[in-house]
């Protein structure tokens, strides 16, 4: 919270004071940090530094099992990487809180039947109760995969996501998971999550990607021709069908998208991933560590790239095409002519509603680095 300081800034800080006595003394101590009386950004201090305009505490570290608008190591990882995997049963290994919250909270739209052969809408949880704090819930988590195994048999893999429990009481979620994959003669792979882990999303970004390096690549022969201008879609989640936008661009140009991570992906386009040319990093925070594997392992080269709008999206697709070359740089020119005049439409049609007006654009994910600074617009 902030007040924006006029002259009567006294008024404000009253108004605070109000506020915080309702609240419990301890509590009030607490919460006075996150409430201020804004300055104007042209004042300065007694050193004569230049105060700033809101000097709330609020960039600090989540607290493991509170819910925050931050996330966790378990979020970065069941809720971004594994979840989108449509043909995956992910787990969520602990109490059902997590595993509730996580459900269905982003729009990673998929193409297939939910509950036949694809599972990104529905939540599968192990439930823990006292007695499996206290005994452990290994046996839990087998009898958990033999029921998926039973009821949605054309499954392709199970994740385990560990919450928060599992690592404080020391489940051996990578015994079980060897186990249970010799059983059913399927992927399983154990995600040592735990939201205490991390105190944001990031740490289960990188942990999930390791999986992925540990688990995934290289575990199973695969039959798969690869192609010279196969090209992996990492770090797209599909929100809303972003990602299928992009795939229809990059396979007019002349590529083929033999993978797509993770929004609409299946299993097998993770594990022929090390089979492309090039990869290409839509979100660089969540998915930069495994493309750095596959580049070191396999020489596969990496480059970002930006399909916020229409001057990006060309600079964009000639940087790419340019990796190619001249064959597909020739068929890229033509695609970008081709939609040039639909987009000259659409900003004819709202240059001049919007010409000469402040923007605020209130985005999350990798958006604000590829809108913003590109688009030079004032977001805050």
């Amino acid at each position: 919270m902030s007040l924006e300081y006029e002259n009567d800034g006294a008024l404000h800080a009253k108004l605070i004071e109000e506020v915080l006595s309702q609240y419990p003394d301890k509590t009030a101590k607490r919460r006075k940090k996150h409430l201020n009386v804004a300055k104007s950004g042209d004042e300065t201090g007694e050193e004569g530094e230049v105060l700033s305009e809101c000097d709330v505490k609020s960039n600090i570290k989540s607290i493991p099992g509170v819910m925050t608008i931050r996330g966790c190591a378990y979020a970065g990882s069941k809720g971004v990487v594994w979840g989108p995997v449509k043909d995956m049963v992910h787990i969520s290994h602990g109490p059902v809180g997590c595993g509730q919250y996580s459900w269905s909270q982003r729009r990673n739209y998929y193409v297939g039947t939910t509950g036949i052969d694809t599972f990104g809408t529905m939540q599968f949880t192990s439930d823990f109760q006292e007695k499996d704090i206290v005994f452990g819930g290994d046996k839990k988590l087998e009898q958990i995969i033999d029921e998926i195994e039973e009821l949605f048999p054309l499954n392709k893999g199970i994740t385990v996501q560990s919450e928060c429990p599992i690592g404080l009481i020391g489940d051996d979620t990578e015994a079980v998971s060897r186990k249970k994959a010799k059983e059913i003669e399927k992927t399983i792979v154990p995600v040592r999550c735990e939201g205490f882990r991390g105190v944001s999303q990031s740490l289960g970004h990188h942990i999930a990607n390791d999986a992925i390096r540990d688990w995934v690549f290289e575990k199973r022969d695969i039959e798969f021709e690869g192609g010279p201008y196969d090209v992996n879609v990492v770090g797209d989640y599909n929100i809303g069908g972003d990602a299928w936008a992009s795939r229809i661009l990059l396979e007019e140009i002349g590529l083929r998208v033999v993978g797509n991570w993770s929004g609409d992906a299946t299993l097998a386009e993770i594990e022929r991933a090390p089979k492309a040319k090039l990869n290409l990093i839509h979100c660089y925070r969540s998915m930069n560590y495994i493309c750095r594997h596959m580049e070191e392992k396999y020489g596969i080269a990496w480059m970002e790239y930006n399909f916020f709008g229409p001057s990006q999206i060309e600079a964009s697709l000639r940087k790419i095409a340019k990796h190619f070359g001249p064959e597909i740089e020739e068929r890229t020119e033509k695609v970008i002519a081709k939609y040039r005049p639909l987009v000259d439409e659409v900003i004819a049609k709202y240059r001049p509603r919007l010409e000469g007006n402040t923007v605020m654009l209130y985005v999350g994910g990798l958006r604000p680095r590829h809108v913003s600074q590109p688009t030079r617009t004032s977001v805050w």
